[in-house]
């Protein structure tokens, strides 16, 4: 299983692929890695916000939700319009922000996938692009400034629709579910509905541009390949295809889009111009809403829904895929079903194991399923994903090896850090020149403003214990990047500062 806390979590069966993975978002679990054809298209359940908002409790959506996993909302006021304006421009705009601040990831069919992230927080609303922050509207990229004047119309009509798609599934199933859906680690603080826990955890939000170079990879080749997310659900608009020459050109929706039916049966799903936004369930529900029915009451299960992504060669190499997804994800202090650990401990221990590498099945509906943890950089800006072996530290943007002094930095009762040229802690994402050190305080990392990171503020000159003949070799770019935090309090505390995208042996992608 896989989290983001901005992190991901995710759930895998057959844990033999490899991955790639990026930022993101999103929590999977994989279920197959062959290549998906459909053998029958499903058109998803719809209907309009404003019937949504009248129907008091009919059972659309959970018949829906049972059947397919997904539901279409329809004529969100304004949004259509919005929606088409700002993603018209985000590939554009990606471009003229450059790969030195727009993630960007490669598969092995040839897409390139740049992205930007951020979040939405309980109680605090939405975060901005760090990507966009420090753009200023008069820049001369005209499309980010299309894009940005369109963004907070847009993440608003999202947050209403989510709101309101919560509202009522939680009303529909209220009668069916025993409460409280999830109890917490605070004295007092319970989640009784599916609203309430919509409302209490982090939304993670990605925009994805994929581009595909038709001289790589194998152009049959699933870009994406069939998993379930293991967020509670996400909210996505169906994917377009803009022009990277001309924001102005006419979009029309992308296909490629498959689930996998509740009998086993590949499907491509034939979305329409009317689709605005789709809520799809994933492996959440298996955790923390299907395990409280009611049995005698007849209550049927939401049904997270497997999915993959084929991106197929463009007769116009200029055509790109555009895609917005928001995962809902539950409430950081709520507890884990059976395990006596929040989700946000789950996670954190999800990012521990990331040093070795191990697979375990914290956070996912089945013990059959196994995680693999790897972290990424912020939620937004440069890809970072280098799968970093037990015997290496991400560090200095890359992946550092230790030598047999630094594998023994627990024995002498220190921590294994990325450390400054000044024996600070810092940012391993950063490029400083920084090395992997054993680390004699336990003071936790600070930050002033988010980008520049630093230890404690002792000035002892033997806190830091650096290793021997570490190269730093090349500065480049990795087309696949994983970084791992040691167990370090420092590191574990950094983790939860950066977008932590995880990702088990296959395909690590935020949706498609």
């Amino acid at each position: 299983c896989r989290v983001i806390d901005s992190s991901i979590l995710l759930c895998t069966i057959n844990a033999q692929y490899t991955m790639k993975l990026l930022l993101s978002l999103p929590l999977f679990s994989l279920v197959s890695a062959s290549p998906v054809s459909a053998d029958r298209v499903v058109n998803p359940s719809r209907i309009t916000f404003d019937a949504l908002g009248r129907i008091d409790n009919d059972s659309l959506l959970v018949k829906a939700l049972a059947t397919d996993g997904l539901v279409s909302l329809t004529n969100i006021p304004g949004f259509k319009q919005s929606k088409r304006r700002l993603m018209s421009n985000l590939h554009t705009c990606m471009l003229d922000l450059g790969d030195n601040i727009v993630t960007a990831q490669h598969f092995d069919d040839g897409t390139t996938r740049r992205s930007f992230a951020t979040s939405t927080l309980p109680e605090v609303g939405a975060q901005p692009i760090k990507s966009l922050e420090d753009i200023p509207m008069n820049s001369n990229s005209e499309s980010c400034q299309s894009f940005q004047r369109e963004l907070s119309s847009f993440r608003s009509s999202v947050e209403a629709a989510t709101n309101l798609f919560s509202q009522k599934l939680s009303t529909e199933m209220r009668a069916y579910l025993q409460t409280p859906l999830m109890s917490s680690n605070v004295d007092g603080v319970v989640y009784d509905s599916i609203n309430e826990v919509v409302a209490g955890g982090e939304h993670l939000e990605h925009f994805h541009s994929y581009q595909k170079d038709n001289s790589l990879g194998n152009a049959g080749e699933t870009t994406i390949e069939l998993h379930t997310d293991q967020g509670f659900f996400i909210a996505f608009t169906p994917g377009l295809i803009a022009s990277s020459n001309d924001p102005t050109k006419q979009m029309k929706l992308s296909d490629g889009f498959y689930v996998q039916d509740r009998y086993g049966t590949k499907a491509s799903v034939n979305f329409s111009e009317e689709d605005d936004l789709v809520f799809m369930i994933g492996d959440g529900a298996n955790q923390y809403i299907n395990n409280n029915l009611i049995d005698s009451k007849g209550a049927m299960p939401l049904r997270a829904t497997p999915h993959a992504l084929s991106f197929p060669a463009q007769i116009d190499s200029s055509d790109v895929r555009v895609w917005y997804g928001r995962m809902v994800l539950p409430p950081n202090n709520a507890l884990s079903h059976g395990m006596g650990l929040t989700h946000g401990e789950v996670r954190e221990a999800l990012l521990d194991a990331s040093t070795t590498g191990k697979s375990i099945s914290l956070g996912c509906s089945s013990q059959d399923m196994k995680a693999v943890i790897h972290t990424t950089r912020h939620l937004s800006g440069p890809s970072v994903i280098l799968n970093c072996t037990a015997d290496e530290l991400f560090c200095w943007y890359r992946c550092q090896p230790l030598d047999d002094e630094l594998n023994t930095c627990s024995d002498r009762n220190l921590t294994l850090e990325c450390v400054d040229s000044q024996g600070l802690i810092t940012d391993p994402a950063q490029h400083n020149g920084a090395a992997p050190a054993c680390y004699n305080s336990t003071v936790p990392l600070s930050s002033d403003n988010g980008d520049a990171w630093q230890g404690d503020s002792h000035h002892d000159d033997t806190h830091a214990d650096y290793g021997h003949g570490h190269d730093h070799g090349d500065d480049g770019h990795h087309d696949e990047h994983m970084s791992t935090e040691s167990t370090s309090t420092g590191s574990r505390l950094f983790a939860w500062s950066m977008v932590v995208t995880f990702t088990i042996s296959a395909i690590l992608s935020v949706i498609s």
